[in-house]
């Protein structure tokens, strides 16, 4: 018997590859069905107290789920009035920039060959100002205003999922205690609402960090004089869902447009220390005390996930790859069966 184990062993570990492979294939090929889903899931979450206030208030349930649905609307069209009307101007004033990076450009262009002749390399005559023509920078911006149908899809899919979810909150709880004795049904929905308030918790409190990021980075670049400071609000809060990787690309991308606004160097810089120290003092100061508790994620975990999840389903996946895993370790903390798991995945050793 003791011979046996390693070999027993080995198969578990090469099922649980296979099982992993599996899922992933499935994930990627339902790619359509599952992220809207798992968005749904997510956002319900986040509205399933107003239905249980409103339902505790003797409000009927069509009334409660159409409040929500009312609310969800008028956040998803400003939303969306806010992107497409800053993604017009945009596309107006692009031709503006052209100038001053043909300048830049030429001006690297130029460094180069003088180095290659210093070291008497063979300068290639390629020319730069080609690679940088203006007309495809519009052309791809256009070309993204024209996937507004698979949007209008996607989302329509999200709402109606949510809604069906919404719509059988609180049924859980009274399930188990007709499917189980007692003692078990009430330690099932003990679990249950554990893991339901530590989720909320988190996915609230990461929103309204989130929220307060795009804020102070739209204050930031409006008070300094840089184009599209709305449009960059709106990339810090979504990217703020994305650690490390999305605050650095939140404080680059009107960093480098400031490069191409403005004269000096002075603007740039200001952009660079107001947006940094923004991230820095919302992602490791604020957020941890309004949180209350740290979810302690290896940071190598947190790379994985990006990565899969990025691979899976491209910037969504990415955006949705630490609320997923900070969901899943949550989760594995209230079962005795996975608590070792979950410790694994932890960052730092307590």
């Amino acid at each position: 018997m003791v011979q046996e184990a390693p070999n027993s062993n080995l198969v578990n570990i090469f099922l649980g590859i296979i099982a992993v492979f599996v899922v992933g294939v499935m994930l990627l090929e339902l790619k359509a069905v599952l992220m809207p889903f798992v968005l749904a899931m997510l956002l319900s979450i986040i509205f399933k107290p107003i239905i249980l206030g409103l339902r505790e208030k003797r409000v009927p349930m069509v009334v409660a789920l159409f409040g929500v649905l009312l609310l969800f609307s008028c956040v998803l069209f400003l939303v969306g009035w806010v992107l497409f009307s800053s993604a017009d101007t945009f596309v107006n004033e692009l031709p503006k920039y052209e100038a001053k990076m043909a300048i830049i450009v030429n001006k690297i262009e130029v460094g180069m060959m003088a180095g290659a002749e210093r070291f008497d390399l063979q300068a290639s005559e390629f020319q730069w100002n080609d690679a940088f023509d203006i007309d495809s920078v519009t052309a791809a911006v256009t070309s993204g205003l024209g996937s507004f149908i698979s949007f209008v899809t996607t989302t329509f899919m999200v709402v109606l999922f949510m809604l069906f979810i919404l719509a059988a909150s609180g049924d859980l709880g009274k399930k188990f205690k007709i499917a189980y004795p007692e003692h078990v049904s009430d330690k099932l929905a003990n679990v249950i609402r554990n893991i339901d308030s530590q989720v909320r918790q988190y996915l609230v409190t990461k929103t309204i960090i989130s929220l307060i990021t795009g804020f102070l980075t739209w204050l930031v670049l409006l008070l300094l004089g840089v184009d599209f400071p709305l449009v960059f609000g709106f990339i810090a809060f979504v990217l703020n869902y994305i650690p490390n990787v999305g605050s650095t690309v939140a404080v680059l991308f009107p960093f480098a447009l400031t490069l191409l606004q403005f004269e000096t160097a002075g603007v740039p810089l200001l952009v660079i220390l107001g947006l940094g120290s923004t991230q820095v003092v919302m992602g490791n100061i604020i957020e941890p005390r309004i949180m209350g508790y740290s979810l302690n994620l290896s940071p190598l975990l947190i790379l994985v996930a990006l990565i899969f999840w990025g691979w899976l389903w491209g910037v969504w996946g990415m955006i949705l790859a630490v609320p997923l895993t900070a969901t899943i370790k949550i989760v594995f903390e209230n079962l005795d069966s996975f608590k070792p798991v979950a410790k694994l995945m932890n960052g730092t050793i307590d």
